[in-house]
């Protein structure tokens, strides 16, 4: 592939802070062959089905990279539970797994280069509580922080009880915790009881 090539790919590239999709490439007459190359070159990763982080600057992904990614390849995911006080300063060590959350209708794909645990809510629940963060790389939607506790505690098995505790001891402490808010949700996912006994609050 001809360097004036290359010179223009990470123009394009470093306009976009790092990301691009498929469809940018092509509108801007880079063929799929020119892409494949690329990939094959080392000069650009492949972070999902038809989007792409440029290798050729060398610099580091933003520090939320996962959460970025996972919005950028399903624009209607939201980031829960784990991830979600992960993002809100609860837990300093990021989980394993990033925890996605997408509508039950929802069959858009979400194959990522890092572990994902997805999980499905009701229409009726999934887009209450969503924080839209804008960021120089694109949008994330995260639960706000009452709500990703709930959710914690709901997923105890899959997360493990003594994260869940430690969430929970540092929610304790959070100064803009609205702890009514919290078991006002955990009331209607049907949970209540377990909630109470975590946050230690009487019926």
């Amino acid at each position: 592939m001809l360097q004036r090539t290359y010179d223009k790919v990470n123009a394009l590239f470093e306009k976009s802070n790092g990301y691009l999709s498929t469809r940018e490439l092509l509108e801007n007459k880079i063929t799929t062959i020119q892409i494949r190359s690329m990939l094959d070159d080392g000069k650009i990763e492949k972070i999902s089905h038809g989007h792409y982080w440029s290798l050729m600057s060398g610099k580091k992904k933003p520090k939320n990279y996962k959460m970025i990614e996972a919005c950028m390849t399903n624009p209607r995911a939201v980031i829960c539970s784990l991830s979600a006080c992960y993002y809100h300063g609860l837990i300093k060590k990021e989980p394993e797994k990033l925890y996605v959350a997408t509508a039950r209708t929802d069959r858009g794909g979400m194959k990522l280069t890092f572990p994902v645990s997805r999980h499905y809510f009701s229409l009726l629940s999934f887009d209450e509580d969503v924080e839209n963060v804008k960021t120089d790389w694109g949008n994330i939607k995260v639960y706000g922080v009452d709500r990703s506790v709930c959710d914690c505690i709901r997923l105890e098995k899959e997360i493990g009880h003594d994260q869940v505790e430690l969430v929970v001891e540092n929610y304790k402490k959070y100064k803009k915790q609205k702890m009514d808010h919290l078991l006002d949700y955990a009331d209607r996912m049907r949970f209540g009881k377990i909630a109470r006994e975590y946050l230690g609050q009487s019926q």
